[in-house]
């Protein structure tokens, strides 16, 4: 399970800033912790959004399960 949480933080860490032009971002794991709401969000100084880590794992893993169907029904239509 660690190793998926770790895939999924890792292309959140790239995705979500991307999707979003730089209004969110994904935690830092070497900064103190934050206060983050239950659902895994909080605000920073500037005003950007903050995912919590776990939180951008399973966001970052859904992302991967969706290409990955993605590439695998669109093979089939070949």
């Amino acid at each position: 399970m660690l190793f998926f949480e770790f895939i999924g933080c890792s292309i959140a860490r790239i995705v979500i800033p991307t999707l979003s032009f730089g209004r969110a971002y994904v935690h830092s794991p070497n900064v103190a912790q934050e206060r983050f709401n239950w659902l895994g969000f909080c605000r920073d100084g500037a005003g950007r959004v903050v995912i919590a880590r776990d939180v951008a794992g399973f966001i970052g893993f859904l992302i991967m399960v969706v290409v990955f169907l993605a590439i695998v029904f669109g093979a089939q239509s070949f």
